[in-house]
């Protein structure tokens, strides 16, 4: 696609979707990083790659039902397009979730995982009630389920989810 037609794109999806041309831009960027054959439409599995990319680290169900909300072929795979309106629907949602907001400052390296070193600091270490580190080797435990020293994203959110429910 020549400069002038990436260009013309980004224009009429602009005024489509009502975006500003330069957040187009932006996400036409994330986009082609990962259409890397130029098919012109990228995966469920490249969404969850972007989005965690963005700061967002999603399971592969969250990444489905996103596809799904925008994928109007239902082929499993979205267009640009398509792509730009998931960003602007969901991107807003997720950084309102409260537990999703608490991984990322758990998670200081965005690598979608969260270190013991990680998860003790910030407990012993910022607000209030801090824990002990009897407490924390508790909670880690709980919540490390595969035993391997650190927390990926979909164990951590069912943790503490299921400690919000029970805390209601």
């Amino acid at each position: 696609m020549s400069r002038n037609q990436a260009n013309n794109q980004y224009v009429t999806i602009s005024k489509k979707l009502d975006i500003p041309e330069d957040k187009v831009a932006e996400y036409k960027e994330s986009f082609d990083m990962f259409d890397r054959n130029k098919k012109g439409k990228i995966t469920i599995n490249d969404i969850s790659k972007i989005m965690k990319n963005f700061g967002y680290p999603l399971s592969k169900e969250e990444a489905k039902k996103m596809v799904s909300s925008v994928d109007a072929s239902g082929d499993g795979e979205v267009d640009f397009e398509e792509f730009v309106m998931l960003m602007e629907k969901h991107i807003h949602n997720l950084s309102d979730d409260p537990v999703l907001q608490a991984f990322r400052d758990f998670d200081k390296n965005y690598d979608g995982k969260i270190t013991n070193y990680e998860f003790r600091y910030i407990l012993t270490h910022v607000g209030e009630n801090k824990f002990s580190d009897k407490e924390v080797d508790e909670l880690f435990k709980e919540c490390d389920i595969k035993d391997e020293g650190e927390l990926e994203y979909e164990n951590f959110i069912m943790f503490w989810r299921k400690q919000m429910d029970y805390n209601k």
